[in-house]
């Protein structure tokens, strides 16, 4: 009975709120466009269904050093210039032209050389490659001037293996030279894959030699 009494007198159109706020209390609803939210949902949604696809086949070992040198690197040349205008006034107030040279020289180096000269060997070394098995695609993954990782896509078809590997050359994919190795596949048979040891052999080497020395006879 207490409850049915307390309902009816709390109700929108009682006449005890009527008294308090001199109108009637209506019950608003707002309508939250959730248009946007399903869209944002969707967006990351795909993006985590493309990223679980991928399976990681290979990491190179190498990946922390690399790194690690590379921030070395080019925290030392982000100091030398800073660094180099005090030298350069240090080095005139001695007075000595061979002096200003050499510091020069010696700053130069290691601001400009030594990160250019870094990048040029390690920009081929896949950190590592994810597999797509929908789409038969590999991703390799290298590092750039600035440390950021950089994704070549390619196919089994794109990759070429040199007769004559170049310096820390293993293939080339699409014309990039990448550098790789096999022990640090999780499935050999990935390795094979891309550098074409599961097609056929040819075994008809001579053929074209035979063939122009009888014509030549």
């Amino acid at each position: 009975m207490l409850r049915f009494c307390l309902k009816n007198s709390l109700t929108p159109t009682s006449p005890i709120l009527k008294s308090c706020f001199g109108k009637e209390v209506t019950s608003q609803w707002s309508v939250t466009d959730v248009t946007k939210y399903t869209n944002l949902t969707r967006h990351f949604a795909s993006k985590t269904s493309e990223n679980s696809k991928l399976e990681r086949v290979y990491y190179g070992i190498l990946t922390p050093q690399i790194k690690a040198v590379k921030v070395f690197s080019l925290s030392s040349s982000v100091l030398g210039l800073f660094a180099q205008p005090i030298i350069l006034r240090e080095a005139s107030n001695i007075g000595s032209t061979s002096l200003i040279v050499a510091m020069c020289t010696v700053v130069g180096f290691f601001t400009f050389v030594t990160p250019l000269m870094l990048h040029f060997i390690t920009k081929k070394y896949v950190t590592e490659i994810h597999y797509d098995p929908d789409t038969s695609i590999y991703k390799a993954t290298t590092i750039s001037f600035f440390l950021m990782p950089k994704q070549l896509s390619f196919k089994t078809d794109d990759v070429e293996v040199p007769d004559v590997p170049g310096m820390f050359t293993t293939m080339k994919a699409k014309g990039v030279p990448l550098f790789i190795e096999a022990r640090h596949f999780n499935n050999p048979l990935h390795y094979a894959k891309i550098m074409g040891y599961d097609k056929p052999m040819d075994f008809k080497l001579g053929t074209e030699i035979d063939e122009t020395e009888n014509k030549v006879k």
